[in-house]
C-alpha cells in the first residue's frame, strides 16, 4: 500500500478488489468516509488510460493533483467541447439574445393567465420577453435530458398557474422551442448559446469516450444526459456516490447511485467525525429509510453541544439565502468578520428588482418577482399560502431596505480572514469545518401525530449536519432530531 492508505479499511481494500475485477460497479460512500482516498487507490492500481469525472472545473483541476499521470481529469464539458465541431463551440462567444429581442425573433405574443391568490383568480399578462425566458428554459431542460428531440414536455411554468393555461401555453410554444433549437445549432445564426447545447450535440452523436475506465465522482448528482453517456460506454465505469447526498433533484438529478443496476460495495467509516454527529446522522438516515448505519471515527472526539451567540464558530448553515441574509446582518451588526457562501448574485438581483418594483418599472431576470407589476402586489402574494416562500425576503426587504442590503453583501469578508463563514447547505456540500451550527429555517413540521418532512429535506439536513468535524450545534432542529429519535411516525410531504 502506498503510504497515505498505510490502514486501509476492509471496505475500502474491497472496493479496489472490485475495480481490480474490471468490471463496472458503484461505490456508496457515506459522507466524510474516505471517497476520495478510495478513488486516488483505484486510479494507481487499474492499468490503462484512466479518466476521472467530476461536475465543475474546480474540482478537476483540484483532482488532477492527487491521481497519476495515467488518470486524466475532466468534466463532462471540457470532453465535449472537444469533439463538436468549432463552428458551434465558436458560438459560445456570441452576445446571446436579451428575452425581449428572443421574444422578437421567435414572433411571440403577449398572452394572458391567470394566477390564484388564497381562492382569487388574478390576471397576469405575459410578455414576448416573459415567454421566451419560458423557450430558454425549456431548451436548457431539454439540453439535460436523454430526449434525442425537443417536445412539449420541456416547458415548464410557474406552479402558481392553471393546468389549463399551461397546457394551452404548452401548445402556443411549442413551434417556437423547436425553432429555438434549431437555431442553437445553425453555425449561421447570430444568437450566442450556453455550454449545455454542445454538451448535448455531443451526447446525440453517441460518443465512446477515450479511456479504459472512467471514475464518476458524485454520480448522484447526474443528469438524464451524463447518465445516458456514460451506460453507453464499453469500458468499465466506476460510479461513486451517495444517494443521501443527492439535493439537486430540482436541477434535474436523478439519483444514479439506487437507479444504477449494477453491483455495489460500501464506505460508510467517516473519518471526518466521532459517534454523536454520526448518531445525528444515522437519526435522519433512518428516516430515509437506509438500514445500513454510518460509522463515526473512534478516534475524533465530537459533540452536538449548544454554541451560544458568542461562542466560537466556523460556520453558520441556512436552508435559504434568505436566511443567510439574516444571520449576515445580525452578524455584522455584532461587529463580527463574516464570509458568505450563498447565491450574493442572486441577492443582489432580488434587491434591484425590488427597487425597480417600487419605481413601476419591470422585474427581469428574478423568475419570482417576474410576474409582478408593482412591489404591493409581491407583499401581498407573501402574505399567501402560494407565497410563503418569499415571506422571508419580502420581509428583509420591507424592515432593512434594499441599500442595506446590498451593503451587507459588499461588506463582506475573505474566507480566510473571516470570523466564521454563513453558508447555505446546498453550497455547504462537499467541505467541512470543525464547529458549526445550524439555523432554524430548514422546513419541516413536528405536530401531535407525527414529523411532516420531504426526503429531500431530510437529504439536505443530512449534508448539514455531516459537515461538522468537532461540534455540531443542532439546537434549532433539536425537536426533529428528538421526534424521530422517539420514533415519532414520519409523514412524507413535499
Amino acid at each position: 500500500m502506498p503510504t497515505y492508505m498505510s490502514h486501509p479499511t476492509d471496505e475500502q481494500l474491497n472496493a479496489l478488489n472490485m475495480a481490480m475485477d474490471r468490471q463496472s460497479f458503484k461505490v456508496v460512500a457515506y459522507a466524510g468516509a474516505g471517497k476520495t482516498t478510495t478513488l486516488k487507490l483505484i486510479g494507481e492500481r487499474l492499468r490503462g488510460r484512466g479518466l476521472y469525472l467530476a461536475f465543475n472545473k474546480a474540482i478537476a483541476t483540484e483532482a488532477r493533483g492527487k491521481f497519476p499521470e495515467h488518470v486524466d481529469c475532466r468534466t463532462f464539458h471540457s470532453l465535449a467541447y472537444r469533439h463538436v465541431p468549432r463552428d458551434i463551440t465558436a458560438k459560445l462567444s456570441l452576445p446571446r439574445f436579451s428575452p425581449k429581442r428572443l421574444g422578437d425573433d421567435l414572433g411571440l405574443q403577449t398572452v394572458q393567465v391567470r394566477r390564484q391568490m388564497d381562492g382569487v383568480y388574478k390576471y397576469v399578462n405575459l410578455t414576448p420577453a416573459k415567454l421566451a425566458r419560458f423557450v430558454s428554459d425549456a431548451i436548457s431542460y431539454f439540453c439535460s435530458t436523454h430526449a434525442s428531440y425537443p417536445a412539449p414536455r420541456h416547458l415548464q411554468f410557474p406552479n402558481w398557474m392553471m393546468d389549463a393555461d399551461q397546457e394551452q401555453l404548452r401548445e402556443t410554444l411549442y413551434p417556437a422551442v423547436e425553432k429555438r433549437w434549431l437555431q442553437s445549432i445553425d453555425p449561421r445564426h447570430p444568437a450566442g448559446i450556453g455550454h449545455d447545447i454542445y454538451l448535448k450535440l455531443w451526447a446525440l452523436s453517441k460518443p465512446s469516450i477515450p479511456a479504459d475506465f472512467i471514475l464518476f465522482d458524485e454520480a448522484q448528482d447526474a443528469d438524464p444526459l451524463m447518465m445516458g453517456i456514460l451506460t453507453q460506454q464499453s469500458k468499465q465505469v466506476i460510479y461513486v456516490g451517495d444517494a443521501h447526498q443527492q439535493i439537486y433533484e430540482w436541477r434535474g438529478a436523478v439519483n444514479a447511485m439506487k437507479k444504477l443496476p449494477l453491483p455495489q460495495t460500501l464506505l460508510t467509516q467517516s473519518f471526518r467525525f466521532g459517534e454523536p454527529i454520526a448518531e445525528v446522522a444515522n437519526t435522519l438516515l433512518k428516516a430515509l429509510q437506509e438500514d445500513i448505519p454510518l460509522k463515526g471515527n473512534p478516534a475524533r472526539t465530537s459533540s452536538t453541544e449548544r454554541i451560544s451567540a458568542h461562542g466560537s464558530k466556523d460556520a453558520i448553515l441556512c436552508r435559504t439565502n434568505a436566511a443567510a441574509m439574516v444571520q449576515l446582518l445580525t452578524g455584522l451588526k455584532l461587529g463580527h468578520r463574516v464570509a458568505l457562501q450563498a447565491d450574493t448574485e442572486r441577492m443582489l438581483k432580488f434587491c434591484q428588482a425590488a427597487e425597480n418594483l417600487k419605481h413601476g418599472k419591470s422585474a427581469y431576470g428574478v423568475p419570482e418577482l417576474a410576474y409582478f407589476y408593482n412591489w404591493s402586489d409581491v407583499q401581498e402574494y407573501a402574505e399567501t399560502s402560494e407565497g410563503s416562500d418569499l415571506k422571508t425576503l419580502v420581509k428583509l426587504v420591507d424592515d432593512h431596505g434594499t441599500q442595506v442590503l446590498s451593503q451587507a453583501v459588499n461588506s463582506l469578508t475573505e474566507v480566510n480572514n473571516a470570523d466564521y463563514i454563513i453558508s447555505t447547505a446546498h453550497k455547504a456540500k462537499g467541505l467541512e469545518w470543525g464547529r458549526v451550527q445550524l439555523d432554524d429555517d430548514f422546513y419541516y413540521d413536528l405536530t401531535t401525530h407525527g414529523i411532516k418532512i420531504s426526503p429531500e429535506e431530510l437529504r439536505l439536513l443530512y449534508v448539514a449536519c455531516t459537515r461538522a468535524q468537532g461540534t455540531l450545534d443542532i439546537q434549532n432542529i433539536q425537536g426533529l432530531i428528538s421526534g424521530l429519535q422517539a420514533g415519532k411516525k414520519v409523514i412524507y410531504g413535499s
